[in-house]
């Protein structure tokens, strides 16, 4: 009997160690771990930004007011037809309409894109993917700048999405 239990007891710290040097069982990743993935698949811009007031683009034969080519909207003064505009590292696709998809309780890009463009008569949103992947999205009321404009808060935001009449975006980085 004593044989026994010690072949079962060893072969239970066998599997153990199998198990802990898999992989399986073993710490967690760390949030640091995962700010850095996320680092890696976030929105990159180049730092340059600007306040628009008149570049017009026409997108699957909607004309409206949009950011310069290669940039997204971070900010909007809607009553004054003001974006504010960073201009992003690089793109991953052509510019598109959307009319209608909804996100966060508002109108919004689909996921994985960002907001380069609207026209809030018709509530249409011209959207682009960026050149790096959107690994998340949160939902501001409160953020301005010094302009004053409500602005996707620090840290690399652009907007995805809209809801004028409650004054809501979703950034998205």
């Amino acid at each position: 009997m004593k044989r026994a239990i010690e072949a079962v007891s060893s072969a239970v710290l066998v599997l153990a160690a199998v198990t802990i040097l898999g992989g399986c069982g073993g710490p967690p990743e760390t949030v640091e771990e995962l700010d850095v993935e996320q680092s890696k698949s976030s929105l990159l811009f180049t730092g340059a930004t600007l306040y628009d007031s008149g570049t017009q683009c026409t997108v699957n034969g909607s004309t409206m007011h949009c950011c310069p080519t290669g940039y997204a909207m971070i900010g909007a003064h809607v009553a004054n037809n003001v974006f504010k505009c960073a201009q992003l590292s690089s793109t991953g696709g052509v510019r598109f309409l959307d009319t209608g998809l909804t996100r966060n309780n508002m109108h919004a890009c689909p996921q994985g894109t960002v907001m380069v463009g609207m026209n809030a008569s018709k509530n249409y949103l011209a959207c682009q993917a960026p050149g790096t992947a959107v690994v998340l999205e949160y939902v501001d009321g409160t953020t301005t700048d010094s302009y004053p404009m409500h602005v996707c808060g620090a840290g690399g935001y652009a907007m995805s999405g809209i809801h004028l009449g409650n004054n809501q975006y979703t950034c998205a980085r």
